[in-house]
């Protein structure tokens, strides 16, 4: 399967056609930095989150007008395949669209109670780092692909610490270290494969390494290595986690899920494009190195979880062990690589993304009005739940229970379609693993459900009814009614994604 045959030319006046949406959200970016320059503070407070929203949803007009359209039975690319319009980059632009819209929805609140921050930077720093993941999902050169996931991660150092608080600059400094050091794995592994091939477009690498595997195999194993360290740190994989506890818990609550969301599922865009056509060929002698990876990050995110008594330290080390099961797909297709499988594979990663863009919105919108009531973010915030508002109690024991893996869940179906990949491709023990450590899982978030059913509050009767702000009401809402429909009825889905045209071909 060669992608390089099936491409045509498209002269670079037709950006827009390729890059749509991305022109609309840098477009709107710029725009609202000249907005808040000339407009009164008040103003830009009120109004700078409904006008990203506004753009958000203009340029997932555009994204869905995408999909399916190829030219001439391949894809559409933008300048000798600098960059690419296909239903793999569509259907993440998707998930990053929704993600970010949630996540504004969700400030709107925060911004309510955080008179110190500006709206207008927070807002147009969250729309470029969306831009960054659009990128990150489309690009098909490594320079392409490295300014994308630049300006994600820039983005993000910035917005963990937009409350300027002691907790949020460490968490930022960590993150920052990190990343910077990430890159610095990612480069020289780029630069490895550069080196060997002399070439920085994905698909004419791939044809190079193929010719070249035998002469140059150490070079190709270490410029795969590398990169696995490197994206590896970004996307949180054991044992490259470390900073995601810290940079969490010190985040504000939006920016948490953001983190959780967005910046996970382009690292995933971003790993699956490049590992699978850039190292195709020989991926049968590569991917045993992220089947460890694999089964290493589920095992440790989950057993570091069990020690947690904060809630976001909690959910940021589910986040690790989350990652671990989005990395299964790719894992196993070294074993069983036929194109049958390549496209199972997408559909699994693509559909569990989903399911998790739902129920981690939902339970960051629960949690952050539970956490501000109580003010302390322990799972004593919790406590009686159930008995001071019985919807946020009841959602969020859906969001939890999805994460867990049980069943009639979003959450089960994803895991569910993980284990079957495994299983059809013979990685019996990887499937043990996502079995084994789901039910470790479920003892830890068996806490949460502990505290808001079974425990009793210690506050008298009269003052235990806790609101729901609408902003907050709205995302648990939809993200309820997503868990539940991608649960019961998850074929709903999963024919769309089997009906798309992942690379146009």
């Amino acid at each position: 399967m060669n992608p390089v045959q099936s491409l045509s030319a498209l002269s670079f006046s037709g950006v827009w056609d390729v890059m749509a949406p991305e022109v609309i959200l840098v477009l709107l970016g710029f725009g609202m930095l000249a907005f808040d320059l000339f407009v009164s503070k008040e103003t830009s407070r009120r109004i700078s989150p409904w006008i990203g929203v506004a753009g958000l949803l203009v340029a997932l007009v555009l994204v869905l007008r995408n999909f399916g359209v190829v030219a001439d039975g391949g894809l559409k690319e933008l300048s000798n395949m600098l960059y690419v319009l296909d239903d793999f980059g569509n259907v993440f632009k998707v998930i990053f669209i929704l993600g970010t819209m949630f996540t504004l929805l969700m400030s709107i609140d925060f911004f309510r109670h955080n008179p110190a921050v500006k709206v207008a930077e927070y807002s147009y720093l969250l729309i470029f780092a969306t831009v960054g993941a659009m990128v990150m999902s489309s690009a098909y050169d490594l320079i392409t692909l490295f300014v994308g996931l630049e300006l994600l991660s820039i983005a993000s150092y910035i917005l963990v610490a937009i409350r300027r608080d002691a907790k949020g600059g460490e968490g930022a400094m960590k993150y920052l270290i990190s990343g910077s050091i990430a890159t610095a794995f990612a480069l020289y592994g780029m630069s490895f494969l550069y080196g060997v091939t002399g070439q920085t477009n994905i698909a004419q690498a791939s044809q190079m390494i193929a010719q070249m595997w035998i002469e140059f195999k150490p070079l190709i194993v270490l410029s795969f290595l590398l990169m696995t360290i490197g994206f590896g740190a970004k996307i949180a994989l054991v044992p490259f986690h470390m900073w995601a506890p810290d940079t969490y818990e010190g985040a504000p609550n939006p920016i948490t899920a953001f983190l959780s969301v967005v910046s996970k599922a382009a690292g995933f865009a971003l790993v699956l494009r490049l590992f699978i056509w850039a190292f195709g060929p020989e991926f049968n002698e590569l991917y045993m190195y992220l089947a460890i990876l694999a089964g290493l990050t589920m095992v440790i995110g989950n057993i570091a979880a069990l020690a947690q008594k904060n809630i976001k330290r909690l959910l940021a080390y589910s986040s690790v062990a989350q990652a671990g099961y989005l990395l299964i797909p790719l894992a196993v297709l070294g074993s069983g690589n036929a194109q049958e499988n390549i496209w199972l594979a997408f559909g699994e990663v693509t559909f569990y993304l989903t399911a998790y863009l739902f129920m981690t919105m939902g339970a960051f919108a629960i949690l952050t009005n539970v956490t501000r009531e109580a003010g302390n973010e322990t799972l004593e915030a919790f406590r009686g739940l159930y008995k001071r508002s019985p919807f946020q109690a009841v959602a969020m024991t859906v969001f939890i229970l999805s994460m867990a893996g049980m069943p009639i869940t979003a959450g089960f179906f994803g895991k569910f379609y993980i284990f079957l990949g495994a299983i059809n491709t013979q990685m019996y023990w990887l499937a043990a693993l996502l079995f084994i450590t789901s039910a470790i899982a479920f003892y830890y978030y068996f806490g949460v459900l502990k505290a808001m059913f079974m425990k009793e509050s210690e506050a008298p009767v009269t003052e235990q009814k806790l609101a729901l702000p609408w902003s907050l009401g709205l995302i648990a809402g939809v993200g309820l009614i997503g868990t539940i429909v991608l649960g019961v009825l998850p074929n709903l889905y999963l024919d769309v994604l089997n009906g798309l045209n992942w690379f146009g071909l």
